[in-house]
């Protein structure tokens, strides 16, 4: 479907929009500085859909469930991005996931598992979380000069993750090869074909191990795990099944270890390319939530997403959408609005982040949110305190992928560690 049979072409942008263009991974800003100016909701010819760039029309889908739904069985996207080559070791898992289910199914399996979630049961994982960044941090301060993204940023999310599962001592190296394949099948295309059969080994092997650990769990119950909690959990005799704990590890994987392993990496780099506010941070610990939420707004690293499809033919905008068409909201640009946030091109280490929809907004509001934030300023925190002399090497390098900016290499030098 052309921009011209959607509506008018008047809301075309001067610069045509291509996230995929050298160099905008390291910086987009100037191209979504221009598009929020020129064409702030406009279609898209090569992703088939409408692009949703500034704050106000953005919070404005988020939070409108009764037009927008996320449900993305019709995801136009994938076949443009290439991840239309299933893993079928993971389709099932994808068919049960939250993603995947419609409202109702949606609604009725976020109630169930929410108590996981809360900020209270959260709060649970921080000795267990210190301990997996104290003993990491100690094995890099021997290291000096090292990447951040790999030696630091990847290695905690999927310790973290099978921790919370109390994944069997032994395996855990296993669950990690897990962890990383889940990661890698929602973009199969961008994979060599010599790495699909390990991919797929991989994923075999960990289906089988959780699927163990979590029929232990039912026969040996533990208390403060979150396997228990989610298979006792029970509202007027309803529960989840088998193929719904899978999937719902499976979502935990792919929420919570890609999405953190970003931000602790921007996090890393907005730090030490800013000495003042390397500074300010060193000064006032305290300040690190406040580092994490800024992080998630001045530079987040959601290339394409979320996305939405309207369930109505409607107006926004200024232009027409119909039924069925998907709107991608860009995070990286919403959340640098100026009509929404004060010198919102400047970082401010003390702004409030009140107003941040980098997890979502509503009844889609990413469970994992909480847990993701508890992970990151811990991290950033005991890494900052050990290290506060470490330093920028050289600019970050970036890989290709489809709704991320994602962060390759970060050389750092750690510098002496504190006493």
């Amino acid at each position: 479907m052309s921009a011209e049979q959607t509506n008018p072409s008047e809301n075309r942008p001067a610069s045509q929009f291509n996230p995929y263009a050298p160099g905008y991974e390291a910086n987009p800003h100037p191209m979504l500085e221009k598009l929020r100016a020129e064409a702030p909701l406009f279609y898209w010819e090569l992703g088939r859909s409408w692009i949703v760039s500034r704050y106000e029309e953005g919070l404005a889908v988020l939070r409108d469930d009764k037009r927008f739904s996320p449900n993305r069985e019709d995801w136009e996207f994938a076949s443009v991005m290439g991840s239309d080559a299933i893993i079928p070791e993971m389709e099932e898992l994808n068919k049960n996931g939250l993603f995947a289910l419609g409202e109702q199914g949606h609604a009725r399996v976020r109630r169930l598992v929410s108590p996981a979630f809360t900020p209270r049961a959260t709060e649970r994982l921080r000795p267990e979380i210190q301990a997996i960044v104290d003993e990491l941090l100690d094995t890099m301060a021997a290291k000096g000069r090292l990447n951040m993204v790999h030696d630091f940023s990847e290695r905690i999310p999927a310790r973290v993750i099978g921790s919370m599962l109390k994944i069997p001592s032994g395996h855990e190296e296993q669950f990690h090869e897990f962890t990383n394949a889940v990661a890698k099948s929602l973009f199969p295309s961008a994979l060599a074909p010599e790495e699909l059969a390990p991919l797929r080994r991989q994923i075999r092997e960990g289906i089988s191990l959780v699927t163990e650990t979590i029929e232990d769990r039912r026969r040996n119950p533990r208390e403060n795990d979150i396997l228990t909690t989610l298979i006792q959990t029970e509202e007027q005799g309803d529960t989840l099944n088998k193929h719904e704990l899978l999937a719902l590890v499976s979502s935990l994987i792919v929420g919570g270890f890609e999405t953190t392993v970003h931000l602790m990496s921007f996090c890393v780099y907005s730090l030490l390319q800013q000495p003042g506010v390397f500074a300010e941070v060193k000064a006032r610990p305290e300040l690190i939530k406040n580092l994490v939420e800024e992080v998630l707004r001045f530079d987040n690293f959601v290339k394409m997403g979320p996305a939405r499809y309207a369930l109505e033919d409607l107006e926004m905008g200024g232009v027409r959408i119909k039924k069925g068409q998907m709107l991608i909201i860009l995070l990286t640009s919403v959340l640098r609005d100026e009509r929404a946030f004060d010198k919102a091109h400047v970082f401010d280490v003390q702004r409030n982040g009140n107003s941040n929809i980098a997890f979502g907004h509503g009844a889609h509001y990413c469970l994992g949110a909480n847990m993701a934030r508890l992970l990151v300023q811990i991290a950033m925190g005991t890494l900052v305190r050990r290290f506060p002399e470490m330093r920028l090497v050289n600019p970050p390098a970036f890989g290709p992928h489809s709704l991320m900016r994602k962060m390759e290499v970060l050389e750092v030098e750690l510098g002496t560690p504190s006493a």
